[in-house]
Parts: C-alpha cells; sequence; structure tokens
C-alpha cells in the first residue's frame, strides 16, 4: 500500500535504509494500537525476539510513540525501562535511534529507526520528521478519498474468507451482479488490479 500513499516511495526507503543502518519500523495510521500499515525493516532477529519477549508492552519508545508527538533521540528518553528492551536491541544492532511522531485527524503516523555507529544528526532528526509530517498528511488524504460504501465493505467481507460469489451474494441478500457491481466499485476505489487484491488491500488496512 506504500506505493499508493507516497510518491517516489523507493527513493523514500533509500533515504530510511541510509540514515538508519540498524533497520526501521514505519506505521501509518496507529489507532488504538495497530497501524493500517505497517513497514518493518527491523533485523529478522529482533524482530523475533522482541514477538517473543511481548517487548510491545515493555518497550520505553512504544509508550512514548503512543503518548506524544514529535520526535525524540533514543538517549534522550526518560521514560523507564524495566524490562531492559533498549540494550537488548542495541546487542541487535540498534543501538542508537530515534523515534517521529504525528497525528492527523486522530491517527498517529511514526518511524522508528536505528543506527548501530551513532547518533543521529541534527539535520537527519529534522529531514526525518518532515517526511513523517509529509507522509502522515499522505495517508490521511488517502484514506479519506476511498470512501468505502457499507455496502462494498460488507461485499468485501462477504469473500474474504474464500466464500464464491453465489454463496456471498445468498448470505448479503442482493443478486449476484449487485454484489460483483459492489466489489467492482470497491476494486476501483482501492486501486486494486482485482477483486481478490481489493479484499487483500481491505483487510490489510484493517477495514475488513
Amino acid at each position: 500500500m506504500i506505493e499508493l500513499v507516497i510518491p517516489n516511495h523507493e527513493d523514500e526507503l533509500a533515504v530510511l535504509e541510509r540514515i538508519g543502518n540498524g533497520g526501521f519500523i514505519l506505521g501509518l495510521g496507529l489507532k488504538f494500537g495497530k497501524p493500517d500499515f505497517c513497514l518493518n525493516r527491523y533485523p529478522d532477529a529482533w524482530t523475533k525476539k522482541y514477538e517473543q519477549e511481548n517487548y510491545f508492552f515493555g518497550d520505553p519508545m512504544t509508550v512514548w510513540t503512543m503518548a506524544r508527538t514529535g520526535m525524540i533521540r533514543w538517549s534522550e528518553s526518560s521514560l523507564p525501562d524495566l524490562r531492559g528492551v533498549m540494550a537488548d536491541a542495541a546487542t541487535h544492532g540498534l543501538v542508537y535511534g530515534a523515534t517521529f511522531v504525528e497525528v492527523v485527524k486522530g491517527k498517529r503516523s511514526f518511524l522508528s529507526i536505528a543506527r548501530n555507529d551513532r547518533e543521529l544528526t541534527d539535520a537527519e532528526m529534522e529531514l526525518l520528521m518532515g517526511r513523517v509530517k509529509a507522509w502522515a498528511n499522505l495517508f490521511t488524504s488517502y484514506w479519506k478519498t476511498i470512501g468505502l460504501t457499507q455496502g462494498e465493505i460488507d461485499a468485501l467481507a462477504s469473500i474474504k474468507g474464500g466464500a464464491n460469489q453465489d454463496d456471498a451474494a445468498e448470505t448479503l441478500n442482493i443478486s449476484r451482479s449487485a454484489l460483483r457491481q459492489r466489489l467492482s466499485t470497491a476494486q476501483v476505489k482501492l486501486r486494486a488490479p482485482n477483486s481478490v487484491s481489493a479484499v487483500a488491500r481491505a483487510a490489510q488496512m484493517g477495514i475488513i
């Protein structure tokens, strides 16, 4: 979905990879603890360890992301790290880092990015904060233009589990042609190449 939201997304991701040689995680549209879009480029070993240890609920930068806006270097945080998340992260190459948060229309977008050799410079901090602000606004604009109707959402949800169109239409108590029309318009709004991709994209975005 990132290619639909961020112009020149490949170039933009290359900037993140250049600055964050220890990896990064980008989330757009965070609400109730779950982003509508998430791109995790942290090392696989760290991601696995983070999930195994359930570090999400002990990570001081997660707490910061949920409660604040703006930017902060990890070393500047005064939040307690009772479970030693940051020290463990350092053993996986996430030695230095920073977190950036912007809120648009009630939804948070964030970037946490790491280096293994030095702190981020002031120029890098300002550049990345500007990027996160721009991406948060682009995401909100994209979400607003989707404008799926409840009927289209129901149609996508009805075939999410693999039901054929005849069964889905019967479940929704509409004709097969009406179902196909709803799927077609949803497909266009989601900019998906086919109905299967439309369902997958809607699921990824938390719509269904």
